[in-house]
């Protein structure tokens, strides 16, 4: 049977966080062959102070990193990690109480060195002005209900074996979030590399994390990521492909027309979210570092 280690980054999320490791020990307890690792990304809001109240639980176990940015928390925990599977979750999440057995399922099958799931919207409703497309924007990512190789997962719920993440390499610590500031991609970039080293990336339907994203549902929320992912994915593609660079920009410009000449005017509150996302991204992609 494989051996977890379940990783969570933190900045500043200590009620989330405290509900987050409150959902695994009391799902799992120590019935799996597991460990908690929660990676302090140098948090300001008694964080440490409160991971001590969990310092009795066998399988918890709290490192400090003090280089800003969730690519070297995430690096952190690579390196801290004993186990043979590599769980990355987020602080403010609620478990599948199945999710280690679905795990163990999943991961007794040597052939599968990568895979996530489902990552659903924690007891609130999406606003009906957010296109089902761009749901992974606020931390929702549903493939349906069989498993299937994929090109992407969400950073919120994936798990790789210790010995790829290795070969993958360390998270770019120019991607990811940096304190408040939303940049992201660092897991798009991992997961590209890995598929450049020939890693399958499964998705498996029974891998369910539960979202608490009540501050993520709003527009301002929406359209800021939305122009921080494009900066992100700009810095991606310069590294990895000036040709797909070169078509991006294209595009940026062919979306930016495309929302100054329809879709700003468009009464359709749907379309004119597709379309003001598109632009937000457009600028973030163009404005360079």
């Amino acid at each position: 049977m494989p051996t977890f280690s379940l990783i969570i980054c933190t900045y500043n999320r200590v009620d989330y966080l405290k509900e987050t490791i409150e959902s695994i020990w009391n799902h799992f307890g120590n019935r799996f062959e597991y460990e908690m690792i929660v990676v302090d990304n140098n948090s300001t809001d008694g964080t440490a102070q409160v991971a001590q109240q969990y310092a009795h639980i066998p399988v918890f176990k709290y490192y400090k990193e003090l280089k800003q940015g969730l690519s070297h928390a995430r690096n952190r925990g690579i390196e801290e990690a004993k186990n043979e599977v590599l769980v990355f979750l987020d602080d403010d999440i609620d478990i599948e109480s199945n999710y280690l057995d679905r795990g163990n399922a999943l991961f007794g099958d040597a052939s599968v060195q990568i895979a996530g799931g489902k990552v659903l919207p924690f007891k609130v409703e999406v606003p009906p002005w957010l296109p089902r497309k761009f749901y992974y924007l606020v931390s929702i990512f549903d493939l349906g209900n069989e498993r299937i190789l994929t090109k992407k997962l969400m950073g919120a719920n994936y798990a790789m074996r210790k010995d790829a993440a290795l070969k993958i390499g360390w998270y770019n610590p120019e991607l990811g979030r940096k304190g408040n500031t939303l940049t992201g991609g660092e897991e798009i970039d991992y997961l590209d590399r890995a598929k450049n080293l020939g890693y399958n990336i499964w998705y498996d339907p029974g891998l369910i994390v539960y979202h608490k994203i009540n501050n993520k549902l709003n527009k301002e929320y929406v359209f800021t990521y939305s122009f921080q992912l494009g900066r992100s994915e700009r810095i991606i593609d310069l590294q990895q492909s000036k040709v797909k660079y070169g078509l991006k920009v294209a595009k940026a410009f062919a979306m930016l027309f495309a929302y100054l000449v329809y879709g700003s005017y468009t009464p359709d509150q749907k379309q004119r979210a597709y379309f003001k996302i598109n632009q937000q991204y457009s600028l973030g992609y163009l404005s360079g570092n």
